[in-house]
C-alpha cells in the first residue's frame, strides 16, 4: 500500500508538471483571444488542489523529512502564487512574480516526479536523503 501511495506521489507531480504547462496556454488563450481568462484561473484551482494531495500523499507514501517537505513547499509555492493575482491594482510588480513563481513550481513538481520515470525506465530510484 506504501508503494503504491509513493508512485501516486510522483505520477502526480508529474501530472501537475504537464498541467502547469497547460496553464501558460490558457494564459495564452486569455491574452491572445479568449473572452476572459477563466479557463486558466478554474483550471488553477484544481492544480491548487492536486498540490495539496500531492503534499497528503507525501505524509502517507514516502514519509521522508525531504518528500514531505518537497510536497508542503509545492502546495505553499502554488498557494502564495495564487495569492499574489490579487495584488495587481496595488501592486503590479509583486503580482508579475505569479508566473515567475509557476516556473519554480514546475521545476519543483518535475523534481518531486523524477523517480518515477526513472523506475520506469528501468533504472534504480534515487535514494531519499536521511
Amino acid at each position: 500500500m506504501r508503494n503504491a501511495l509513493t508512485l501516486a506521489y510522483h505520477w502526480l507531480a508529474l501530472l501537475i508538471a504537464v498541467g502547469i504547462v497547460v496553464q501558460v496556454f490558457l494564459a495564452g488563450l486569455g491574452i491572445f483571444g479568449a473572452e476572459s481568462f477563466k479557463a486558466h484561473e478554474n483550471f488553477g484551482f484544481i492544480l491548487h488542489a492536486l498540490t495539496v494531495l500531492v503534499f497528503l500523499l507525501a505524509i502517507a507514501g514516502p514519509r521522508t523529512g525531504r518528500t514531505i517537505g518537497m510536497g508542503f513547499g509545492l502546495a505553499l509555492l502554488v498557494t502564495i502564487q495564487i495569492s499574489l493575482v490579487d495584488a495587481r491594482d496595488d501592486a503590479p510588480g509583486v503580482a508579475a512574480l505569479h508566473p515567475v513563481l509557476a516556473l519554480f513550481a514546475l521545476g519543483l513538481a518535475f523534481h518531486i516526479g523524477m523517480p518515477a520515470l526513472s523506475r520506469r525506465r528501468g533504472a534504480s530510484a534515487p535514494r531519499p536523503a536521511s
